[in-house]
């Protein structure tokens, strides 16, 4: 098995093995010269071995040691490394992962050398043909068991690119913060860690819906992504046009750090009302010029961010406000993107009826949720099967969320940071945006006053009408 086992994945048994099979030959070359009559051209060459055998022994010694493990988690993983490769042909077996050849024999699913990053072994897997990533995607869970991790998922569209990924450790599993005020590279906000550990870049450019229970973090992702844009709100290269339906309890502390910002219903209807209005001159001006906007100081990305979407699109008593918010919503979702108006909002209940515009929201993150329907609501049809399980997460463990990237690649597990009330006040002190505007309700137009109509006169009455 050694000549065959990766040499990461080789333990100093397997080492020696490989050593002997290889070169015992030396050492019987070295025995049978002291068989030889002692002339000098024997003992010469028997004395050089004496010296040249020992030394590439240390030499290859000193090497194979350098190589091995020597922290106890890091012979475990290689241990549970050669474990998958070594069983990995039975459990494939028996699990169905195997497909009859055109010669009546029988292919089993291949695996490859495993990577380690942090916690998380990285698998590739070669289907047979006949296979698809369904059928390695069926069996997540009792490969997860088979294996003794806790959670499998597989991440790749095509059967020769597939990767088993299985999850030894939870990286997050405690709460961490995460710094503010860093340059901004344009494209991506960091929200938090991902599943193994590695910073989670949010995208900032898809119109992006953050769906979960209450308590299970909104708030976080919120916050994580306006400390996360303070220095490009600072320059002026982001606006943050900021819509707070909870009477301004969430984002009234920040509000330095938005340029407009919104708590009543018709406030917030008339802010949706004036950016669209902005983005459609920001689109006149661009026609012609460019296909896509770029910040730029005094041409700003703006970000409208509403929390509690559906007290504006469904719980608002005023009917008319709930028309004219949902009709300025579906406006920004379909037509802002290429302009730079990008809408964030979050909501707890994903129903079709509560936000009509669902569908334009391209960049989904679920948090928390009651059942995997909602699930299914936020994250698509086949999120469950693909190892988004929200309805799983633990209330003890908010931020924790499945983010479903725009490409339509698998759902990755992430937590966003964890945002005191002291970051909120330090960030919105040095961090203010340069210029606020306030929501004005426009006064409705009064009708002009009629001039005032004369008495009218008492009719007389005929002699006919009379009798």
């Amino acid at each position: 098995m050694a000549a065959t086992t990766p040499r990461s994945l080789r333990t100093w048994g397997d080492e020696f093995a490989l050593l002997w099979r290889r070169w015992w030959w030396v050492l019987a070359v070295v025995w049978g010269m002291t068989l030889l009559p002692a002339v000098p051209a024997v003992q010469i060459a028997f004395n050089w071995a004496l010296v040249v055998v020992p030394a590439l022994f240390l030499t290859w010694l000193v090497i194979t040691s350098r190589r091995m493990p020597h922290a106890d988690a890091d012979k475990w993983k290689r241990d549970a490394a050669r474990n998958i490769v070594a069983t990995w042909p039975d459990v494939a077996m028996r699990l169905g992962l195997s497909a009859r050849s055109m010669g009546g024999g029988v292919v089993v699913a291949g695996i490859g050398q495993p990577q380690w990053e942090g916690w998380t072994c990285a698998a590739p897997v070669g289907l047979p043909q006949g296979l698809g990533r369904e059928h390695l995607q069926a069996h997540a869970g009792l490969l997860a068991q088979a294996f003794g991790a806790r959670e499998a998922t597989v991440h790749g569209v095509s059967i020769g690119q597939l990767i088993l990924r299985l999850e030894y450790g939870d990286a997050l599993a405690q709460p961490f913060s995460l710094g503010y005020g860093e340059a901004w590279d344009g494209r991506t906000v960091v929200m938090g860690r991902a599943n193994g550990g590695s910073p989670w870049r949010l995208r900032l450019g898809p119109h992006t819906l953050v769906a979960g229970s209450s308590g299970s973090g909104k708030a976080s992702l919120v916050w994580g992504l306006l400390l996360g844009l303070a220095q490009p709100i600072h320059s002026g290269l982001v606006e943050i046009w900021g819509i707070d339906r909870k009477g301004g309890m969430e984002l009234a502390m920040g509000q330095p750090l938005l340029t407009r910002f919104a708590a009543e219903a018709e406030r917030s209807v008339v802010l949706l009302e004036e950016a669209v209005n902005a983005m459609q001159a920001r689109a006149r001006h661009l026609a012609g010029r460019t296909r896509q906007h770029v910040a730029a100081a005094g041409s700003p990305t703006v970000v409208i961010l509403i929390d509690e979407l559906a007290a504006l699109t469904a719980y608002e008593t005023d009917r008319d406000l709930m028309r004219r918010a949902n009709s300025a919503i579906a406006t920004l979702a379909s037509q802002g993107r290429a302009v730079g108006f990008i809408v964030f909002a979050c909501l707890q209940d994903p129903r079709k009826e509560t936000l009509p515009a669902r569908g334009l929201f391209t960049q989904t993150v679920g948090l928390r949720l009651r059942d995997g329907i909602e699930t299914a609501m936020v994250l698509g049809d086949g999120a469950v099967a693909a190892g988004a399980f929200c309805h799983q997460i633990s209330p003890d463990t908010p931020g924790v969320a499945y983010v479903l990237p725009e490409d339509g690649t698998a759902p990755i597990r992430v937590r966003a940071g964890l945002i005191t009330d002291d970051m909120i006040r330090d960030a919105a002190h040095r961090f203010p945006a340069p210029r606020h505007v306030p929501v004005v309700i426009p006064e409705s137009p009064t009708a002009p006053e009629r001039p005032a109509r004369a008495p009218r006169q008492p009719r007389r009455t005929s002699r006919k009408e009379a009798s």
